[in-house]
């Protein structure tokens, strides 16, 4: 599909997002805007004023460079009230794309798909600088976020990083390993066209109602992983509903979770598996595995 076409589809398609979740799309780029950035991503991600996430000065100089740097502001508090950022930077120009190192949304605004219209506005602005790709980790554990990127997004990825970033001293990840996934949203592909153009999110791993339910590689046991063996070649890898709620009421048995995902998933993903969707009734990843299996 041609990037001269689409973008101004793209475009119209975040200014509906942004409508529909009552917010504004506006750069961050004075020393004002950027400092008010570094304090919501502390508040966000739960860290103290010493060790914000992105460092106001740092927002500012990606914004100068001409990084995507853009806040989600509440039309109903007269555009002033930040509700959400994404920071993206741009790749060579040998490989032309985009990687979105930071997206967060305030807990006051969930429900109201911010999250939604700021990747919009972010997926218009890459297509209208020539860039059809942007790629972004995210935590394989946090189904919210599973759900978001491969089915509301029509996302996909194909590798598993593990303890990506080294220990995370904020108040989300609990010093767990920072295992991710990479994202890969080709915003021109079948999948993201129906999910962001067509209002309607790709539903594919339900093409046969008749065909038999994927078989269970990771499962729940009261709340813990449990590892099942299985032959078929869907398979489902299942995560928590609530990691962070989890980690807050039964520590251990969040622990357990890491290891053995990154065992189960990991190593699918390794072996080849291609990852096809996340089933949100069964909370985990469906993948199919090559003929061989």
């Amino acid at each position: 599909m041609d990037i001269g076409v689409s973008k101004d589809t793209a475009r119209a398609s975040a200014a509906r997002a942004a409508r529909q979740s009552g917010v504004r799309m506006r750069q961050l780029d004075s020393t004002a805007s950027s400092h008010a950035c570094e304090r919501f991503l502390c508040e966000v991600w739960q860290t103290g004023p010493d060790h914000p996430p992105l460092a106001g000065d740092v927002v500012k100089a990606m914004a100068d460079a001409g990084s995507y740097v853009v806040g989600a502001f509440d039309e109903a508090d007269g555009g002033d009230r930040l509700l959400g950022v994404c920071i993206a930077l741009w790749g060579p120009p040998s490989r032309p794309g985009m990687h979105s190192h930071v997206a967060g949304v305030h807990a006051a605004a969930r429900g109201r798909d911010v999250g939604f219209a700021l990747k919009l506005d972010q997926r218009a602005y890459a297509l209208e600088n020539g860039v059809d790709r942007i790629t972004w980790t995210f935590d394989p554990l946090v189904a919210r976020n599973a759900h978001f990127n491969l089915r509301k997004l029509g996302g996909t990825a194909d590798t598993y990083l593990t303890d990506y970033y080294g220990p995370l001293s904020d108040g989300l990840n609990a010093d767990d390993e920072s295992d991710r996934l990479m994202l890969r949203w080709d915003l021109l592909g079948e999948q993201a066209v129906a999910a962001c153009d067509d209002g309607a999110a790709p539903d594919p791993a339900a093409p046969d109602p008749a065909a038999p339910a994927p078989g269970v590689l990771l499962d729940i046991d009261g709340g813990r992983p449990l590892t099942r063996r299985t032959e078929d070649r869907t398979v489902l890898v299942a995560v928590p509903p609530d990691i962070a709620r989890l980690r807050a009421e039964q520590p251990s048995v969040a622990r357990e979770w890491r290891p053995a995902l990154r065992d189960v998933l990991g190593s699918l993903l390794a072996d080849g598996a291609r990852l096809v969707d996340f089933d949100r009734t069964a909370c985990g990843y469906v993948l199919t595995r090559g003929e061989g299996r």
